[in-house]
């Protein structure tokens, strides 16, 4: 037990490092609060193409991403239309629904099969009036989703579809290879017989980014 409850502890502290950088917030959590925190996380396994949120539900869990692969998407009519891709040492959530208790608006598929280690949002609501700290914790875990959110919007906006194509392979290398074709051109937005030619045109490029 003390062995989990340590690697709960290491998997949050590393989050908590990566949350400050992000958003140049000093968080100042105690070695309590982290314990705090560890104390009510709990594991979660899922095999691959299984649903872990749905639209008009209410989230109820935090997910801290430790081995496998998800997706954040919603419906625009029949096209599925994907917002967020999680690996390992990421965090997903249907975050607005999960902060505010309103129904979820998006859904959360796994693409491979997954553990996390997840906070219920039940036991984080009974933490929040005991500290100020976990209450900033929570607060910037929203703002680094908004953050993020709005980065990507606008990096949507500033590149075409050829640079926002190669940006993504630079930058998530190992997704390239894991995550269906069909999802990341949704991603990118990128229709897929696009993304399909782009991948065909841009071959030689995509192996030297890769190191092939």
């Amino acid at each position: 037990m003390a062995e989990n409850t340590e690697q709960k502890a290491a998997i949050l502290l590393a989050y908590i490092e990566r949350l400050q950088q992000y958003t140049g917030r000093p968080l100042h959590l105690t070695a309590s609060d982290v314990s705090s925190l560890a104390h009510i996380m709990v594991q979660r396994t899922y095999r691959r193409r299984i649903t872990m949120a749905r639209t008009g539900e209410n989230e109820q869990f935090l997910h801290f991403m430790v081995k496998g692969l998800a997706r954040q998407y919603f419906y625009d009519g029949n096209d599925e239309v994907t917002i967020y891709i999680a690996k390992e040492g990421d965090m997903i959530s249907s975050f607005v629904s999960y902060f505010s208790g309103a129904p979820s608006e998006t859904m959360i598929e796994t693409l491979e099969p997954t553990i996390t280690m997840a906070i219920p949002r039940v036991k984080l609501e009974q933490l929040l009036p005991y500290s100020s700290r976990v209450n900033r914790f929570a607060r910037l875990v929203l703002s680094e989703q908004i953050l993020q959110m709005e980065n990507w919007e606008l990096t949507l906006l500033r590149y075409n579809i050829r640079e926002r194509f190669l940006m993504f392979i630079r930058n998530n290398p190992d997704l390239y290879t894991r995550v269906p074709y069909k999802i990341q051109a949704s991603f990118l937005d990128i229709k897929p017989e696009t993304f399909s030619r782009l991948k065909s045109q841009l071959d030689r490029k995509v192996k030297a980014i890769q190191g092939k």
